[in-house]
């Protein structure tokens, strides 16, 4: 089995059913399988898959245990040489999905790979990142005002001073879509489980860069990212504002853990 594509999903049926679809229609040239971790949706996602995708190797959780639970199941359950972490409200647009493993095959010093993202209205998403100072997340929350959306700051952040077409190393790619070498799971281990909202994926890529391996970005593959979590109308409500928490508290972590990778910045 070459790929294990692994999605772990709350109450996003339908962005899921567009991912699923796409998956099966884009991928072609490879052996995959697809493993769904469902943390205890109300709207219906489970009997979606099981009528429209009965392939699909379903996990049902009975509460939601958070993001790097649910992907250490799925991680567990699964077997192909390559596991994609993969976010449900994404959607294949590309199709050559083999470059990508072969580009691993021939790589064995990149651990994890992250590519191309554009949002439901095609405009770029930033996909790589510099590992996040604070003064990077209260930007970022603050990124509708288009001043600080397009300071230099907020592009170094989002790695958008650099133009390549080429791949590229990084210091994290967002979880949305992260490939990952099998092997390397006996080196670093799994996520942390201890982050239920927000930067198991730098924290990841962060444990990788320390463990000696490469974290790239390949612009040559693209995937649709309707980017479904918290609006800002959202926030305002209480389950908004206790995962604003749950984020801050999973940096908190990331930071204790990483802040000697944080002292190498100089932006």
């Amino acid at each position: 089995m070459d790929l294990s594509i692994n999605i772990c999903t709350y109450n996003n049926r339908d962005f899921l059913k567009k991912c699923l679809i796409s998956i099966y229609e884009k991928i072609k040239d490879i052996q995959f399988e697809v493993v769904v971790v469902d943390n205890a949706s109300q709207d219906g996602t489970v009997d979606m898959i099981k009528k429209d995708f009965p392939h699909v190797l379903l996990i049902e959780n009975d509460r939601n245990a958070g993001v790097a639970p649910a992907r250490n199941q799925s991680i567990r359950r699964s077997s192909g040489r390559y596991v994609l972490l993969l976010d449900a409200d994404t959607e294949f647009v590309s199709k050559n999905f083999g470059d990508i493993i072969r580009y691993m095959d021939f790589s064995p010093d990149v651990a994890l790979l992250g590519v191309q993202q554009i949002t439901f209205d095609n405009q770029p998403y930033p996909a790589s990142r510099t590992f996040p100072l604070i003064r990077d997340i209260v930007l970022r929350r603050l990124a509708f005002l288009g001043f600080i959306r397009n300071s230099r700051l907020m592009k170094a952040h989002h790695v958008l001073l650099h133009d390549s077409d080429k791949p590229m190393e990084v210091d994290y790619v967002i979880g949305a879509f992260q490939l990952i070498r099998r092997d390397v799971f006996n080196v670093t281990g799994l996520l942390d489980e201890n982050m239920f909202y927000g930067f198991e994926d730098a924290d990841y890529c962060a444990r990788i860069r320390k463990a000696g391996y490469k974290v790239v970005y390949y612009p040559s593959y693209t995937i649709k990212h309707y980017v479904s979590g918290i609006t800002r109308k959202k926030l305002l409500s209480k389950t908004g504002i206790q995962l604003l928490f749950s984020h801050f508290k999973s940096y908190a972590k990331f930071y204790k853990k990483h802040h000697d990778l944080l002292k190498r910045r100089t932006l």
